[in-house]
């Protein structure tokens, strides 16, 4: 079997230069050989939540930070490892089959295409890329490539979905028009370049920086840091709008947005406001009608408490809240299942409530099944690529500190040569274009 999957995997990449898998060619009880792009932080994550996964073989490990790698190749020693990624596709690209790429957001396109062009199978932790430009040029390949893709917002196969679709076409909450989301971690550094300082032993730094304009080392980037910076990262936006702005976006069919209107704590050039408030009005829903997402982060524009939640509950640093004619629904983040609230009128309601069954595959099941041939990916670049774009059209208003109006047909910046620039993204650094 591996033989010939590889055999068809080679004949396949003569066409069109794409070497593509079918997924026929893989038995059901047969393991999937699966790489890790970024091994540490939210790699190790990824690579903790397979190790128990029968459908799961490890084949080989990137990172550009090798001590970060650490626990990954503590956990799996006899796994080879690489901190060129693209050296480990040169050496082990013939027994690998789909990639987890887990990496700062300014390299998301970079290792994406790398892989697919290389016929792999690819997860992509949100959101999709870095800019919107590159969004759509993974959508494109993943529909002529026909590769298996998903991107990293796990909530999309959680079952509060299912639940809130459920409860939105019985009617339980009447008519909705708006919907609201919201974040507590703030990405936000001064806007201001930090000295330099030494690049730590273990760490490429050209390689960690990609296709992003050359700076010097500090550690005020990384980890994790990076998403406060314009340059490599998407702020509070990218790092939770994937997450909790998911649900209603999919619930109601919501695509590009007509218009943003941003109230902020006011631009910064190097990194994001600390506290943001944006409206994304959606000319069409699955109703027919306008239909808006309400965004908020930081203290200066915090969501308001809804008036039916009692006072003796919390409510949670992140989340959704979608208040109908009839009910409203309180969810957790990453699309957390719904509950009506106030608890009362839950209760109350909790013998008509349409039966949603929940049993199904999670997000890395999903993708490896979708590698299979047995499901089809839930967040693939098609919708992934969608909900990412919307959230790039908030962070280009909020960086050019005012509001975008949209043109949906052609999903572009009208009147604004500016922000319709920044769809782009930045130049590629020389080396890192394709």
């Amino acid at each position: 079997m591996q033989d010939r999957r590889h055999f068809i995997a080679k004949t396949a990449a003569a066409f069109a230069g794409i070497q593509i898998l079918p997924r026929s060619v893989f038995g059901a009880n047969e393991k999937l050989n699966i790489a890790f792009v970024g091994a540490g932080g939210k790699g190790w994550h990824a690579v903790q939540s397979l190790l128990e996964n029968p459908m799961v073989n490890y084949v080989a490990f990137a990172d550009v930070d090798e001590p970060r790698a650490a626990q990954s190749r503590q956990a799996k020693p006899d796994v080879p490892f690489h901190s060129d990624f693209r050296k480990m596709l040169d050496q082990h690209g013939k027994n690998i089959d789909g990639v987890i790429i887990s990496t700062p957001d300014q390299t998301h396109h970079y290792n994406a295409k790398w892989c697919m062009n290389a016929g792999k199978h690819v997860y992509l932790e949100k959101p999709l890329t870095h800019n919107i430009a590159e969004a759509r040029d993974l959508m494109a390949l993943e529909k002529t490539s026909r590769l298996a893709c998903q991107m990293g917002n796990q909530g999309h196969s959680g079952g509060g979905i299912l639940m809130l679709e459920a409860w939105a076409k019985a009617g339980i909450l009447g008519d909705v028009t708006d919907a609201h989301a919201w974040a507590g971690p703030i990405w936000s550094v001064a806007d201001e370049r930090p000295p330099e300082q030494p690049v730590p032993a273990g760490l490429d730094w050209n390689q960690w920086i990609g296709p992003a304009a050359m700076v010097p080392h500090s550690s005020r980037y990384l980890p994790a840091v990076w998403r406060a910076w314009f340059e490599f990262g998407c702020g509070t936006l990218g790092d939770w709008a994937c997450h909790n702005m998911d649900a209603p976006y999919a619930v109601w069919g919501l695509d590009c947005p007509s218009r943003v209107e941003i109230e902020s704590t006011g631009p910064k050039k190097l990194s994001f406001p600390d506290t943001v408030r944006v409206t994304f009005t959606f000319p069409t829903s699955s109703t027919g009608k306008e239909f808006k997402i309400h965004w908020y982060h930081g203290k200066g524009h915090a969501f308001t408490r809804p008036a039916e939640l009692e006072a003796s509950r919390a409510l949670a640093d992140g989340g959704t809240f979608i208040r109908g004619s009839k009910s409203a629904v309180l969810m957790g983040t990453h699309a957390g299942i719904p509950r009506i609230i106030p608890e009362v009128k839950m209760q109350e309601l909790a013998s008509s409530l349409p039966k949603v069954d929940l049993k199904r595959s999670n997000h890395w099941d999903n993708w490896l099944l979708a590698i299979k041939g047995q499901e089809k990916p839930r967040s693939n670049f098609a919708y992934g690529g969608r909900l990412t774009e919307t959230m790039h059209f908030a962070n280009i208003a909020l960086h050019v500190n005012r509001n975008l109006t949209i043109d949906p047909a052609t999903r572009s910046i009208v009147g604004d040569a500016e922000a319709a620039a920044l769809m782009n993204g930045p130049n590629v650094r020389q080396g890192w274009t394709f």
